[in-house]
């Protein structure tokens, strides 16, 4: 019954019946009488529904342009406030995406029927019918695996009689293969990316080069690059979770040195020096603990970038950071390096069965080499048998 109601629309709070999505939207309006800039004032509003519980942990915004549109408010104000309002902790703001109230969303609110005050407007809110979105049928079986799980501990513990999950039927998935990621599309995003943004091109090239996790790369501190010798050190793992940021050990908490090669070292060199060379003009210096990847002026905070799909857009390729991890995996596999090498580079620790399994597409330039030996091998055997 569950996963059917999942099939249908992901909303628990959907019974099939029409109604209308309401979102907690405080009325943004500027005085231009007021002291204040106008920014501040939407700051304000916002922060203040935001304390007085209006808007709930977990509560997501509409879109910088969406309120502009609905409330009159120019976007660059909205952009400026929503910023501010990040930098104290009230909210999650992530490019790409619509901001959110920091916090996670209480277990007895109901998504799409979100509480509304007296005064709440549905036309400035942005409210809007509920439009069904089913789950795919890879996510119900992930659901499947916790829930079996969790049944599974408290049938062992005693707690409960039988496991409901055992007779719960999920839904069949059918991996499609899609072809390997070519060097050309690779090359193509980086390029886009060194136009727009130099430095996310470099952190774009070292995800294909090292295979690293963009959170690994994140994590990267000064103290990791050892460009004399030309080694990564991959040790730390950067996360935002429920609006935290939160520096951890790696997913398979295991240290890994990966080596580069020497367009790569230069290429962090240039990227460091520059930084140094802008500090040393103020009487500053690049501390050893900061962080490669920041926006901070000494590196004080890494930055965790979803923009390698924006980019990728641009360029014309679907490709994403965990897209190029699937490139690094097969363009080794198919030179024919060591399975455990490329295991370990990608920092997988099941000896290599994860990497076969799930980064490892199929390529074009394998599968010709293959046909070609099955043909020699096969024209042989015939011209023996003749």
């Amino acid at each position: 019954m569950l996963y059917a109601q999942l099939r249908r629309c992901g909303d628990h709070a959907c019974t099939g019946k029409p109604f209308t999505e309401h979102r907690n939207a405080p009325v943004l309006t500027m005085d231009p009488a007021s002291g204040q800039p106008a920014w501040q004032q939407v700051a304000n509003a916002i922060g203040d529904a935001i304390r007085s519980g209006m808007l709930p942990p977990g509560e997501p915004l509409p879109s910088v342009r969406e309120m502009s549109a609905l409330q009159g408010v120019p976007v660059a104000t909205l952009q400026h406030a929503l910023t501010v309002l990040a930098d104290e902790g009230l909210l999650v703001v992530r490019q790409g995406r619509t901001a959110v109230v920091v916090g996670d969303a209480g277990p007895d609110r109901r998504p799409g029927r979100a509480l509304r005050d007296l005064d709440h407007d549905c036309r400035r809110a942005g409210c809007k019918p509920h439009v069904c979105r089913p789950m795919t049928a890879k996510t119900i079986r992930n659901i499947h695996s916790i829930l079996s799980g969790a049944f599974a501990t408290a049938k062992r513990w005693e707690w409960i009689a039988w496991n409901p999950a055992e007779s719960a039927k999920p839904p069949a998935i059918t991996r499609r293969p899609l072809p390997a990621t070519t060097p050309e599309d690779v090359a193509k995003v980086i390029a886009e990316g060194r136009k727009a943004h130099p430095v996310l091109a470099l952190y774009l090239w070292l995800v294909a080069i090292t295979g690293a996790r963009r959170g690994e790369l994140c994590a990267l501190q000064v103290h990791d690059v050892d460009l004399v010798n030309g080694v990564l050190h991959i040790a730390f793992n950067y996360v935002v979770v429920g609006g935290l940021r939160v520096r951890k050990d790696t997913k398979t908490h295991q240290d890994r040195y990966l080596a580069i090669d020497p367009v790569t070292c230069a290429m962090i060199s240039k990227h460091l020096d520059t930084i140094r060379a802008e500090l040393a003009a103020v009487g500053l210096e690049l501390p050893d603990d900061a962080y490669v990847f920041s926006n901070d002026p000494m590196g004080a905070r890494p930055w965790n970038p979803d923009w390698a799909s924006d980019l990728a857009a641009a360029a014309g390729v679907k490709l994403n950071i965990k897209g190029l991890r699937h490139y690094t995996a097969s363009q080794l596999l198919a030179a024919r390096f060591d399975l455990r090498n490329t295991a370990a580079r990608l920092g997988h620790g099941s000896g290599g069965a994860t990497t076969l399994r799930h980064y490892a597409d199929p390529i074009s330039e394998v599968d010709r080499r293959a046909a070609a030996y099955l043909a020699q091998l096969t024209a042989g055997s015939a011209a023996k048998s003749d």
